[in-house]
Formats: structure tokens, C-alpha cells, sequence
């Protein structure tokens, strides 16, 4: 089988990185099924400018990294020389006869967040300009999150006054990024003496923003990581004894000391030591001579506000209770042996904030939902939108799903919206205000019941939000594209 190929050169200069959004592809043959146009004459057109005289760019966001394709209709044609500026840095564009458009590659952000875009062609700049967000590296083709930092900051602030002020504050920053933009605002208002996070990826990017309260990674870490910890003075998590013994070694290669929390898993199922483990593993930190135990905690897995009289009655058929007690055991055994007696111990969450119950308090609490979320849609910090791309009926009858789980019982009009990921909380979808029920979700399409919105039609807006019977919060199970505003 043989393929044929056209070496005329489509992009008239080499781009000078590859994108999410787009991959370039210049100056080596290519198959014609990727390079033809309809017609010959169609290459040689330049799609107009648009007629209010604003600048159209496509795509309109992209990653902070920079690196990806962004076409530009000008009117104008190969010959005519374009500069784009994004914000406060110019790139040259080149016409690409495929799209009829001068194709810019975006340079690299300097934040999350909008930038004006001006163009100067063939020397003389145009009066107008378009706009272009830069968001976080998420998957491009997921509907754009928009964080405003102004209510952030307004949630560090409330916290920060209320909170009790014997009790060291720590930040958790698992929902989703800009983990340094959510870091600087927070660490402006409310001064939290800690910072928890999931990965040494995000702690770096936390010091390398200039936060210097102490930062702790919220997981079992990697041992090719450790010299990277010591140099962020970044401290870790231990879970395991064999960890523990060969985490020294790769610390005593640094001549460094790996400072560490010690996790004890008393009802969750995740990370941590079971109780009758807690002792040898609190052992053989201490006794590391790279290792230090500047942490013993816990995570509990279903606070109420029942919790309180429970554990002041010592009702261990309630599951905060029956916690409370292994835990307590497992510091006290821990340190009746003359070990962690300098640890914090830390427990409790947001909810245990906003349930107030002072028992769980310890040392610290790990503040993170309660920066983020809120009690109704109207306090969210974020909006995520996408809108409606395709309406039709169907028929009573017709399968949906596979399997056809759930026919139609009669006719009904259904939407799809694309590419949204799946999270780790439910997620609900309006329209006009309408809350719809899903049909289908399989994560790159989406089917909607819209018998409850009437003349709906294609293009029009839906709301994401998470579930208003869950936390209504961010989270990090999909790499989202998020930008910020502020205002």
C-alpha cells in the first residue's frame, strides 16, 4: 500500500514547541490526507479579520507552560509579516496555509489567569486587542474552571479569625491546581504554620513561591525523592518499617536529617501503621540516626455532629470514638516508651472545625475543604461551565447506555455535553437554573434529561457543579485546565 505525499511546506516557518492543543507538523513530508485542503485556490485566501475588528484567536486558553498552537485570523496573507504579544512577551507568527490563519505558538505564562493579546502587522500595531487565558496543564479538551482567589482569600480570613488561637493552623492543598497561587493567597491572610499536600511536586512548587512555613508531604514518598526533600526542606511520610530503614540510608548518603510524620491508620483503610504496628514503626524512626519523628497523625473517616457526646461518654459503637480511642492508645503506647515526645499529634480536618469538637483538636488541624468549599452554589470559589453540544428527541423506546439499561418509557429530549472528567465527588449539571438529571456518563460524553427545560437548545450554557449534598469543594481526580480571577 503506498501513501501519497505533498512536500510543499504548509507551515512557512517551524514552530518552535509542541502543545496539548494542537501538534505542528512542518517541514518533512506528510501523508496528503493531512495536508490537502479542498482546493488549491482556498490555500492562497487568508480568512478576514472579523468585522467588529476584534482579534479571534483559537484556541482562546492554554497551559501556563506555553508550547501550543494559536491560529489568528489577520486578512492577511503569507507575505505581511505578524507579532503577537501575549501580555508582556512577543512571538513571531507565521501563516499556515492549511488554516488560512497566522499561526502564533504561546509563549510561556507567567500565572494562571487572562492576558491581552495585541498584534503588530507588517510593522504598524493594530488598535484592537483579543484576550487569552492561560490555565494549569490540565487536559485542554475539558471544560476551562475559573477559581476566583478573591473568595479564597475571603474564606482565609474567616477561618483565620475564628480559629482557636493555641491550636497551630495547617493548609491542605489536595484540590486541584494552581497549588502556588492557592498557597500565596492563603499563606497572605491567614498565616497557617503548615502546608499539607499530596505530592513533592506540589511542596516544591509551594517553596519555590516563596512560602516558608514548614511543608509536609501527605504521602509515602518516593526514596529517589529524598535528597529533593532535603533540599525544599520538605517533610515526609512514614507508614512502614522497611520504608523507614532503607529512607535512612538514602538520607545518610545527603549527611542530611528527613524529617517525617508517622501515620497510624486507626479506621480508614489508607495510609498509615495499623495500632498494633504503630510502636515499631515509631521504633524504628527514632532510632534512625537520619530520620526524625516530628509527627504523629491519623485521618478520620466519618466525622458527625454526634461525635462529641460520644467520645465524652465513651460510646465505641460510634466510629469517631472507637478512632479516637485506637489512636490515643497508639500515641500513648508510643510515648510511655520514651519516643515522639516532641511529635505533633494531628488528627482532625475541616470537619472537625466546623463541628467544633475540641477533643480532636490535638496539635494542629489540616485545613482544606474549608478554604475551598461552601454551603450553596452562590458562595462556590469556582464556576464550571460548558454548554450544550448537541439536542434531539428521542423516541419512547430507545435504549441508552449500553446493554440498554435504560430505555425510554416515552419521548424525551436529551443534550450531551464532552470531556468531563470523572471526580472524585458527584457531580450535578444545570441548565437555566434547572438542576437535570444524567442518563449516561462516560466521561467524554455526557447525556442529559432536559424534559425539564423547555425550547432548549444547542450552545446554551450548563453549570458543573459538585454535589450540594457532599462538599462542595474542588478536588484532583482529573487534571482539569483552572485558571484565576481576582475581583
Amino acid at each position: 500500500m503506498s501513501i501519497t505525499t505533498n512536500h510543499r511546506r504548509r507551515l512557512l516557518a517551524p514552530a518552535v514547541g509542541l502543545g496539548i492543543t494542537a501538534l505542528v507538523l512542518t517541514g518533512c513530508a506528510q501523508p496528503e490526507f493531512l495536508l490537502s485542503r479542498d482546493s488549491a485556490a482556498d490555500a492562497d485566501q487568508p480568512v478576514p479579520a472579523s468585522v467588529d475588528g476584534t482579534i479571534t484567536l483559537s484556541p482562546t486558553h492554554g497551559s501556563i507552560q506555553g508550547g501550543n498552537l494559536v491560529l489568528v485570523a489577520t486578512g492577511e496573507g503569507a507575505d505581511v509579516p505578524v507579532t503577537a504579544q501575549f501580555g508582556e512577551t512577543a512571538v513571531d507568527c507565521h501563516f499556515d496555509e492549511l488554516s488560512a490563519r497566522h499561526a502564533c505558538v504561546a509563549p510561556r505564562g507567567e500565572t494562571t489567569g487572562l492576558v491581552n493579546v495585541a498584534l503588530t502587522v507588517d510593522g504598524t500595531p493594530l488598535d484592537t486587542t483579543g484576550t487569552y487565558t492561560y490555565t494549569t496543564p490540565g487536559t485542554q479538551d475539558s471544560p476551562m474552571m475559573t477559581v476566583n482567589t478573591d473568595t479564597v482569600r475571603k474564606k482565609a480570613t474567616e477561618i483565620r479569625g475564628s480559629y482557636p488561637r493555641d491550636l497551630m493552623l495547617a493548609a491542605v492543598l489536595k484540590n486541584g491546581a494552581p497549588v502556588d497561587v492557592f498557597g500565596q493567597v492563603i499563606h497572605g491572610e491567614a498565616k497557617p504554620e503548615y502546608f499539607f499536600v499530596p505530592t513533592l511536586a506540589d511542596a516544591i512548587k509551594l517553596r519555590e513561591s516563596g512560602i516558608e512555613s514548614r511543608i509536609a508531604v501527605l504521602y509515602v514518598s518516593q526514596l529517589e525523592h529524598i535528597p529533593l526533600m532535603l533540599h525544599y526542606d520538605i517533610e515526609g511520610a512514614a507508614a512502614d518499617a522497611s520504608w523507614v530503614a532503607e529512607a535512612n540510608e538514602v538520607a545518610a548518603s545527603t549527611g542530611g536529617i528527613l524529617k517525617v510524620h508517622q501515620w497510624i491508620d486507626t479506621g480508614l483503610g489508607r495510609e498509615g501503621a495499623t495500632p498494633d504496628q504503630a510502636l515499631p514503626l515509631a521504633t524504628a524512626i527514632e532510632t534512625a540516626p537520619h530520620l526524625e519523628l516530628v509527627g504523629i497523625a491519623t485521618h478520620f473517616s466519618h466525622i458527625t455532629d454526634q461525635d462529641e457526646a460520644a467520645i465524652e461518654d465513651g460510646d465505641l459503637n460510634n466510629i469517631t470514638a472507637a478512632q479516637k480511642k485506637r489512636f490515643d492508645d497508639s500515641v500513648a503506647e508510643i510515648r510511655d516508651a520514651g519516643l515522639g515526645t516532641d511529635a505533633l499529634i494531628h488528627a482532625g480536618a475541616s470537619d472537625v472545625l466546623i463541628h467544633e469538637i475540641d477533643s480532636l483538636y490535638y496539635d494542629l488541624l489540616r485545613i482544606g475543604g474549608a478554604f475551598f468549599g461552601a454551603n450553596s452554589p452562590e458562595e462556590a470559589v469556582y464556576s464550571w461551565n460548558t454548554q450544550l453540544e448537541t439536542v434531539k428527541t428521542l423516541p419512547a423506546g430507545w435504549c441508552i447506555d449500553y446493554d440498554c439499561t435504560t430505555p425510554t418509557a416515552e419521548e424525551k429530549t436529551v443534550g450531551t455535553v464532552n470531556h468531563i472528567p470523572r471526580r472524585e465527588t458527584e457531580l450535578v449539571f444545570t441548565v437555566r437554573g434547572v438542576q437535570v438529571p444524567v442518563l449516561l456518563n462516560h466521561g467524554t460524553v455526557v447525556t442529559l434529561d432536559l424534559s425539564g427545560v423547555p425550547e432548549v437548545a444547542v450552545g446554551e450554557e450548563v453549570r458543573i457543579d459538585t454535589s450540594p449534598e457532599g462538599f462542595y469543594m474542588l478536588d484532583a481526580a482529573s487534571p482539569l485546565p483552572v485558571t484565576t480571577v481576582s475581583g
